[in-house]
């Protein structure tokens, strides 16, 4: 069984705080977030399994 967090942008500081909690990064989609200061960036899918 896993638990999924969906769409954490990649310049987010909390993919670090996810990570530091377990969770992995199951992908991204490339360039589909238009970010206001950094432009198209990659969400990350992250899950951690329970």
């Amino acid at each position: 069984m896993i638990m999924v967090f969906n769409s954490v942008v990649e310049t987010n500081p909390a993919v670090g705080l996810w990570t530091s909690l377990g969770f992995r990064i199951l992908g991204a989609v490339p360039a589909s977030f238009d970010h206001p200061e950094h432009g198209p960036v990659a969400p990350r899918v992250m899950y951690r399994e329970l």
